[in-house]
């Protein structure tokens, strides 16, 4: 038995969310798929977008989030909000362009290779990445050292 079948308020929001549901897939439709979207850099956008809605709800108390902004047992933590922007995001990919080309690429290379080494030998990898940070090695190439030595994680699935 449901106790809820046949509540208008329930059956509205499902009607609410089922039309946002197709709106959104027509979107992706359009953009030509979910491969294109993501490729494109919709999904994200997307995801970042509705994040940062999120939060701006739950500081401004709009959303309530217990042990956040209620019942939060004391000091109210706020969290700093940058709303998404193109132009921040090629500026960031022109400085992250610009480091590559003025960067010693020899040192980058040589501390990503310990690295690597000191992965596979499965020893403390801290100060390694001390010295490929300190060679401006991007976060990007430390991690493809992990990746190619140990894979990339697979979220099982429960289907």
């Amino acid at each position: 038995v449901d106790p809820l079948a046949g509540s208008y308020f329930i059956e509205t929001l499902t009607k609410q969310m089922e039309e946002k549901i197709v709106e959104e897939m027509a979107t992706i439709d359009k953009i030509g798929g979910m491969v294109k979207a993501v490729s494109s850099g919709y999904i994200q956008k997307e995801v970042a977008r509705q994040a940062y809605e999120f939060e701006k709800g739950v500081q401004s108390g709009e959303l309530i989030k217990i042990g956040v902004n209620k019942y939060t047992g004391g000091e109210e933590g706020k969290v700093e909000l940058h709303e998404y922007s193109d132009e921040s995001a090629i500026e960031q990919i022109k400085n992250l362009k610009e480091l590559k080309k003025t960067r010693n690429n020899k040192d980058v290379t040589r501390t990503l290779k310990a690295l690597e080494k000191a992965t596979k030998d499965k020893i403390n990898v801290m100060p390694y990445l001390v010295d490929c940070c300190k060679a401006y090695a991007t976060v990007g190439e430390m991690t493809g050292v992990f990746r190619d030595i140990f894979g990339e994680f697979v979220e099982p699935s429960i289907f």
